[in-house]
């Protein structure tokens, strides 16, 4: 009650403890989520992921993260995955095609929808009737008066909050950083046009995370220059949340020679992964070949420092960083050329430069500049009977997928199928499985004569498929692998 007997305003103002996205209301404070009028049931778990998520939206947020911080480590992966999957019942969200949590294979979850800037919130004025007139102008200065406090503080609420990069885009020879609205907070203008590549999922080459851990988060760009055919050459640029630029990294003469010569680029970038760190984190980037089977992967520290830590005799195209129990390793899938087989390595994240295992004196081995170590484990994947009758010269590992208790390697056949080959949580072989495309390819290519034997009479069907795996010694062994039986 006012002193002379009436009721006092109540006047909002911004609630910076309240998000708002997609017709969702998330309060902070009293740690509740509504949809309109109506609250949604989140326990409490759900509710500090989903609200981690929302406040680190400019980046990914790794499982291991998510369990550092709300459950303070001491569970497993899939304690994170239970509640993923009820943020999404929440949401009403698909996992597949996702509105609001996007899952990133081997790297964590990032909010996808876009914040609503803070609005300012105010009740409506209530006055008692036996107020004297004469009261009425200073309260209403009063309430003006909050009213506009209010609106001063929306305006600045949305340009602080507007102010953070939360995705990057291409405009020519342009890079535009935006905000979580939309706004364009800044460009940096190359010296060529930008190129898209072809066929490339480009959602790596822009990455927005806290390298150096200080709570201010850098942009990562692997910008493709040139048109395509025009030989175009690519780089790596690290920008502060301001449009500073930190450093650049560009694989140039990168030293290696093998017993065939003349491969000493161009490069060209096929994976970037952010590895967390203790107190950083580090950037594990596949550099290729632009025109032949050489790669390697190096490690940029939070401040630019380069070391090559594997190189390969066939491109490396898909990174992915897991927790075993003996430890953390980095996974990197793609193709040797000498065996003509899909590979994947996988390497110690703190351990040695390593190398592929190649023959002694053959085309493929590397005679200078790299390390003469072997990865952990380097796993050769057999190619399929269609891969075969395709004339095609290997397969090759495209994706790696994480899951709860085991890893996927997808391999591509080059017939137009697809092979998936699981793995335990510690990296031991356990089954493989061809995609629904396989049945029809084959049907088809024994019409054409490339098969001599029916679908249904087919031994690879019924036979294991067999690994060929290389220690870190080097010394090599084969493990049967069963099939999933496919429909006949």
């Amino acid at each position: 009650m006012t002193p002379d007997g009436g009721v006092a305003a109540e006047t909002g103002g911004i609630n910076p403890a309240v998000v708002r996205f997609d017709g969702f209301r998330l309060d902070l404070r009293l740690r509740s989520l509504h949809r309109g009028a109506e609250k949604v049931r989140l326990t409490p778990k759900p509710f500090a992921t989903l609200a981690f998520l929302v406040e680190n939206r400019q980046r990914v947020v790794s499982k291991t993260e998510l369990l550092e911080t709300i459950w303070g480590g001491a569970r497993e992966v899939s304690t994170v995955e239970h509640a993923i999957g009820r943020i999404r019942v929440a949401l009403g969200d698909d996992a597949e095609e996702s509105r609001y949590v996007q899952t990133v294979p081997g790297q964590g979850y990032r909010f996808l929808a876009e914040v609503q800037p803070p609005v300012a919130e105010t009740a409506p004025v209530v006055r008692d009737a036996t107020v004297h007139r004469r009261t009425l102008r200073p309260l209403w200065i009063t309430v003006a008066t909050l009213a506009c406090l209010g609106a001063i503080g929306a305006a600045i609420a949305y340009f602080v909050y507007s102010g953070r990069v939360a995705r990057g885009a291409w405009s020519g020879d342009t890079f535009l950083a935006m905000g979580d609205f939309g706004r364009v907070l800044w460009k940096y203008r190359f010296k060529e046009v930008l190129r898209e590549v072809p066929g490339e999922d480009p959602t790596w080459r822009t990455q927005i995370v806290d390298l150096n851990g200080d709570g201010d988060p850098e942009v990562l760009v692997a910008a493709a220059f040139g048109g395509p055919g025009m030989g175009g050459e690519e780089e790596i640029l690290c920008f502060s949340s301001r449009g500073k630029l930190l450093w650049r990294y560009k694989p140039d003469k990168v030293g290696i020679e093998f017993n065939t010569s003349g491969l000493d680029g161009p490069w060209k970038f096929a994976d970037m992964l952010v590895v967390p760190e203790r107190h950083s984190s580090s950037v594990w980037v596949s550099v290729v070949h632009g025109v032949w089977w050489p790669s390697f992967i190096m490690r940029l520290s939070a401040a630019g420092v380069a070391s090559r830590v594997f190189t390969s005799s066939g491109d490396i195209m898909a990174l992915r960083h897991v927790q075993t129990k003996a430890g953390p390793y980095m996974l990197a899938a793609g193709v040797n050329n000498e065996y003509c087989q899909a590979s994947l390595a996988v390497l110690s994240e703190n351990g040695p430069p390593t190398a592929s295992p190649q023959k002694e004196g053959s085309p493929f081995q590397c005679v200078r500049g790299c390390s003469a170590a072997k990865p952990y484990r380097y796993i050769l994947l057999p190619r399929s009977e269609l891969n075969i009758a395709n004339d095609a010269p290997y397969n090759i590992a495209t994706r790696i997928y994480v899951w709860p208790g085991r890893i996927t390697v997808q391999t591509q056949e080059r017939g137009g199928s697809s092979a998936f080959f699981d793995f335990s949580q510690d990296l031991q072989p356990e089954r493989v499985a061809f995609d629904s495309g396989y049945r029809e390819i084959h049907k088809r290519f024994e019409r054409e004569g490339r098969i001599k034997h029916s679908y249904t009479d087919c031994p690879e069907r019924k036979s294991p498929a067999i690994l060929t795996i290389f220690d870190e010694h080097g010394n090599k062994s084969t493990v049967k692998v069963p099939r999933v039986p496919t429909p006949d």
